[in-house]
């Protein structure tokens, strides 16, 4: 059988029963935090913009997460999932080099909405997507990632057309056809980084996924062998000899990825390539006072792998600013934290930023091979007008790994706050319940319905 056949096979294998407990949690909370990053970023001027497109968003009867219009099903999916990660607040998984959760929930959604789906339905094909699209990951990365593509949507197309196929019950057939076609829709580039075409890659990613998935239910038809053929998607998107596709079966469920190396839930909205610095400083304030004026010099050593898009010494806009490790290290030395203000342009167009910025010294790891904990390896030295020095290390920021997850009370803040963007405080505290007892839900549409705008 050909790889996409094989992926097929163990999609649709997988049945509720088979799920650990610990799969079922971690999906409630990759699902309650990505819907908390949706409400916050729905009025989004990425996600405005969009709506406002000519094609882009036509009307229909799908709710949009913290919006109060209707679209159609693939137009839902697509302003989902740009809202989603308008902020880059959404999940990471160390395995995908990306964002997992945005795309899947994007895209299931509105599909399970129109499906009148219950909420069981929904977590089994949410792992089942999250599995898939992360275990691709483990095929191509890192060499992928550091060729510039960006995996959550040129990997998350492939997580939600599986997501999908399991919540429409496709055959293994039509699901392995699925995602077959999405190999000819699977695209986005680092390059965009630090402007909203980044968080559109995530809503096309949605979309494409779902769409493939209602192609196949239809009959479409597609090279099977589209991931290993010549000039299929591993050596067209990684070049020959770049890519191991045994592993994308190897170990398939045992654990699940979604419960090892599990999600890691973030807790600045700016670039998971700066959080670890962001933590370092954070901790040095913690530990060994100093006074921000006192700052003659920081210098900061980052993963190349990473260090190629957070290297933002210039600002351009408000998204810019989330991906400048300069700008993060400078409104933390400045303030203690990072939060939502903490990107507006009073912030940083702020002097006192500006001049941190330029005190702010980047460097690549000597030692560049991929490192199992995601390529986070960070270190970072503050130096002092007095010629002394604060420094620290830091393998990944905190809360990115199973062993050492975000403590729940810190989730559930972050969740509160994004979701006062949009809903009141008790609103909000019942879309929380929801999610929570998700697995008892007789019909989607009750989370959807909690979800949207009340404007």
């Amino acid at each position: 059988m050909t790889l996409s056949q094989q992926l097929a096979a163990r999609i649709v294998a997988l049945t509720y029963e088979d799920l650990p407990a610990t799969a079922i949690d971690n999906a409630k909370t990759a699902i309650l935090d990505t819907l908390g990053c949706a409400l916050a970023g729905a009025r989004e001027h990425a996600v405005d913009t969009l709506m406002a497109t000519p094609g882009m968003a036509t009307s229909g009867e799908c709710s949009l997460m913290g919006r109060s219009e209707r679209l159609d099903l693939l137009s839902a999916a697509l302003i989902n999932g740009c809202a989603a990660h308008a902020l880059d607040f959404d999940d990471v998984n160390t395995a995908m080099g990306g964002h997992p959760s945005a795309p899947l929930l994007a895209g299931l959604l509105p599909l399970a909405e129109e499906l009148d789906s219950s909420g069981r339905t929904l977590l089994l094909s949410f792992i089942a997507g999250f599995e898939t699209e992360t275990r691709l990951a483990r095929a191509v990365n890192f060499h992928h990632y550091d060729l510039g593509w960006h995996p959550t949507a040129t990997l998350g197309v492939f997580g939600t057309a599986a997501a999908c196929a399991k919540l429409l019950n496709l055959s293994a057939n039509r699901t392995a056809t699925a995602l077959s076609i999405c190999v000819s829709l699977a695209s986005g580039v680092k390059a965009n980084f630090g402007t909203m075409t980044k968080p559109f890659h995530v809503g096309h990613a949605a979309r494409h996924g779902v769409m493939a998935a209602l192609m196949a239910r239809q009959g479409f038809s597609a090279s099977l062998d589209a991931f290993e053929h010549r000039q299929g998607f591993f050596n067209v998107f990684n070049g020959e000899g770049n890519y191991h596709a045994d592993r994308a079966l190897e170990n398939w469920a045992a654990p699940l990825d979604i419960v090892t190396p599990g999600i890691g839930i973030k807790l600045y909205p700016c670039c998971d390539s700066t959080h670890a610095s962001i933590d370092a400083v954070r901790l040095l304030q913690g530990e060994q006072a100093f006074d921000v004026t006192d700052v003659e010099r920081v210098v900061v050593t980052i993963h190349p792998l990473r260090l190629t898009h957070v290297d933002r010494p210039v600002l351009r806009s408000a998204t810019d600013a989330r991906f400048s490790v300069q700008y993060c290290i400078a409104r933390t030395l400045l303030d203690g934290r990072i939060d939502f203000d903490s990107f507006t342009e009073h912030a940083y167009e702020n002097e006192a930023a500006k001049s941190l910025m330029a005190k702010v010294e980047t460097r690549p790891h000597a030692h560049s091979a991929p490192t199992p904990e995601g390529n986070y390896l960070t270190e970072l030295c503050i130096v002092l007008r007095d010629g002394s020095q604060r420094f620290k290390r830091l393998d990944r920021p905190l809360g990115r790994h199973a062993e050492e997850p975000a403590p729940p009370a810190m989730i559930r803040a972050k969740f509160d706050r994004c979701t006062a963007y949009v809903l009141s405080a008790e609103a909000g505290s019942r879309l929380h319940d929801t999610v929570m007892g998700l697995e008892t839900l007789t019909r989607v549409s009750e989370l959807t319905a909690q979800a949207r705008s009340p404007e």
